[in-house]
């Protein structure tokens, strides 16, 4: 059975992966790579405070056709019976094509939906709430908001994330802000008994927000290096900075490699040489997925690929992370 909305807020306090959805050489999908690389995630997260997000920004999902994404999804949820929490990315642009897909997950047997804010024509702000409500009415799982204004172009406000969270199916807040202190204000904002505030750009900047009482974070880097996120998690939680400091000393270059690969692609940094304006993290992740023995395959088109010498150096980083030997 999927899990309430109440047992979502809480499973959602974790290292949230957002999956990569592996490729073939024609673009379609690679549903075989998918089941692989999600057992590699389940065998390395059993026991572990880990949920899996497929067809989330990092999965490419803008690129993908409906019928594909649910096959994605499919493809998750039957491969982790249970074993994990699953919770779909099913955000489009329109309140009610994104009702028609996550009921669609629900059906397939999600625990839970993750919903970006509307892209393309901003919203009022009765709009956006609006919008989430009329997704959590529709369902009887779990809703994450994506505060994402990088994608969105517009961020969700303390007052009306606290609104959204009154409503009991909406759990979560992936708050995918730059500003730590924009970070704090929504989760003061909110009762933590409706809702939980995740991080929502990745290990990097958890390790500022885990000094705020951070529950969980979202990571890109998961899908390939598990334990590091894991053992980040874990080190916050139990307040060892010095460790928390150790670990992002492994995961901090492959950001900053980020951010050095966007600018070459004449995209500046958002905020930190890791947080890139850019969608070049993509390419990192399939190259990094391949070269651990995963699956990856080629990045969906408009994204770009790793040059030969962008891989080269990606291959000596995870070295020195401990990823590859």
């Amino acid at each position: 059975m999927p899990l309430t909305p109440q047992e979502m807020r809480e499973r959602i306090k974790a290292v949230v992966v957002v999956l990569a959805t592996p490729t073939n050489r024609d673009g379609s999908l690679d549903l075989d790579g998918l089941q692989a690389n999600t057992e590699f995630l389940l065998e390395r997260g059993r026991g572990r405070r880990m949920v899996l997000v497929p067809t989330g920004s990092t999965g490419e999902a803008y690129a993908l056709s409906d019928s594909d994404r649910l096959k994605v999804i499919e493809t998750v949820i039957r491969t982790a019976a249970g074993r994990l929490p699953v919770v779909a990315g099913t955000a489009k642009a329109g309140t009610a094509l994104t009702i028609d897909l996550s009921r669609a997950a629900e059906r397939a047997g999600a625990d839970g939906v993750q919903v970006v804010l509307p892209y393309y024509h901003v919203p009022s702000d009765e709009g956006l709430v609006r919008h989430f409500v009329r997704i959590a009415d529709a369902l009887e799982i779990g809703v994450m908001i994506y505060n994402n204004p990088l994608v969105s172009k517009l961020w969700m406000p303390p007052a009306l994330v606290a609104r959204c969270a009154d409503h009991p199916n909406i759990v979560a807040d992936k708050e995918s802000t730059s500003d730590v202190t924009q970070y704090k204000a929504v989760r003061d904002a909110v009762d933590p008994r409706k809702m939980t505030v995740l991080c929502g750009p990745g290990d990097l900047l958890f390790a500022y927000e885990a000094a705020l009482g951070c529950p969980g974070f979202v990571s890109w880097t998961a899908n390939f290096a598990p334990e590091l996120s894991l053992a980040l998690l874990e080190a916050a939680g139990q307040c060892d900075f010095g460790r928390v400091r150790e670990i992002i000393g492994k995961i901090g270059p492959l950001y900053e490699f980020a951010g050095a690969c966007s600018r070459n692609r004449g995209r500046d940094p958002w905020m930190l040489p890791g947080f890139t304006a850019g969608h070049i993290y993509v390419g990192i992740l399939k190259a990094a997925l391949e070269m651990a023995g995963l699956a990856g395959g080629p990045v969906l088109d408009p994204g770009d690929e790793l040059s030969d010498a962008e891989r080269r150096q990606l291959r000596g980083l995870l070295v020195n992370a401990g990823v590859l030997n």
